[in-house]
C-alpha cells in the first residue's frame, strides 16, 4: 500500500526486562517467566513459539492491557495492537471501521474517510466500503483490521497473527503491503506468527519462545544466510526448547 495518507512516527526500541506474569485463580498459572528482549527501532521482529506459550499475553502487557507481576515493559511509545480476531465494530461499515484508525491519529472526519478509501482500495477491498462486517469473509475482515492498524499512525505496531485468516495468495499480497509500507515508514513492529517462513520473509530478527511459562531462548538475525538456513536454525531452536513434539 502506498504511504499516501499514512503518517507513522519513526518507532523506538521495544524493551522487555524480567517480565513475569501469572494468570487465573486457585491456582494461578505462570505465563511469563522472566521475558527479556529488545526489538530494535524501525525493525520488524517476530516471536515464534508453541501455541499457548504466552505470546499474545506478552503483546497485551506491552499494549498496557495487562500489568506484569514483575519486570518492566517499554513499548517505545504509543502502540497499535492488532489482535488475532479482527475486532471490527459490527455496527460500523468497513469504511467506518478503517477510518477509525485515522481518527485515532487525529485526522478530521473527511480526511479520515479519504485515507480509509485509499487503504480499502490498496488492500483489495474496493466496492465493499459500505458493507458491514457480517457480510465480509474472514480474510476481508482481517485486511480491514490491518488497514485500521496502519492508519492509526502509532510508532509501535503489535501484530498478533495478522495474516493467519488469509488464504495463501491473499497472504502473499499482504506481505507485499507490509513491505511497501516499511520501505517508506519506519514503525517498530513486533509480529507474533506460527509461520516460520513468514517470519523469515517479513522480519529482521526472530525471537524464539519456550513453552509456557514463556522465556526467550534464542534471538536469530534474518539475512545472515539463505532463507532455508534461517528456517532450519529457528526449527532447531524450537526443538532444543522442547517446543516441538
Amino acid at each position: 500500500m502506498p504511504a499516501k495518507g499514512v503518517h507513522v512516527p519513526h518507532g523506538h526500541d521495544i524493551r522487555a526486562s524480567g517480565l513475569r506474569l501469572a494468570l487465573g485463580d486457585d491456582p494461578r498459572v505462570s505465563v511469563l517467566d522472566g521475558v527479556d528482549f529488545v526489538a530494535r527501532a524501525g525493525e520488524a521482529t517476530a516471536i515464534i513459539g508453541p501455541s499457548g506459550c504466552g505470546k499474545s499475553t506478552l503483546l497485551d502487557v506491552l499494549a498496557g492491557l495487562l500489568r506484569p507481576d514483575a519486570g518492566h515493559a517499554d513499548p517505545g511509545g504509543q502502540v497499535a495492537l492488532m489482535p488475532q480476531g479482527d475486532a471490527l465494530m459490527p455496527w460500523l461499515t468497513l469504511r467506518e471501521n478503517v477510518a477509525m484508525g485515522a481518527r485515532l491519529a487525529g485526522a478530521p472526519a473527511p480526511e479520515a474517510v479519504e485515507r480509509a478509501d485509499a487503504a480499502i482500495t490498496a488492500l483489495g477491498l474496493a466496492g465493499f466500503g459500505d458493507h458491514y462486517p457480517h457480510a465480509l469473509s474472514g480474510g476481508m475482515r482481517q485486511r480491514a483490521a490491518l488497514a485500521r492498524t496502519m492508519l492509526a499512525g502509532r510508532p509501535t505496531w503489535l501484530l498478533d497473527e495478522p495474516f493467519g485468516a488469509l488464504d495463501a495468495l491473499t497472504r502473499a499480497g499482504m506481505h507485499d503491503v507490509l513491505r511497501d509500507l516499511r520501505a517508506t515508514e519506519r514503525p517498530t513492529i513486533l509480529l507474533v506468527t506460527h509461520d516460520v517462513a513468514e517470519a523469515v520473509a517479513l522480519c529482521d530478527r526472530i525471537l524464539v519462545a519456550s513453552p509456557r511459562p514463556m522465556r526467550i531462548v534464542d534471538d536469530i538475525r534474518v539475512g545472515g544466510g539463505t532463507p532455508s538456513a534461517t528456517v532450519d536454525a529457528v526449527m532447531a531452536s524450537l526443538r532444543t526448547a522442547g517446543a516441538l513434539a
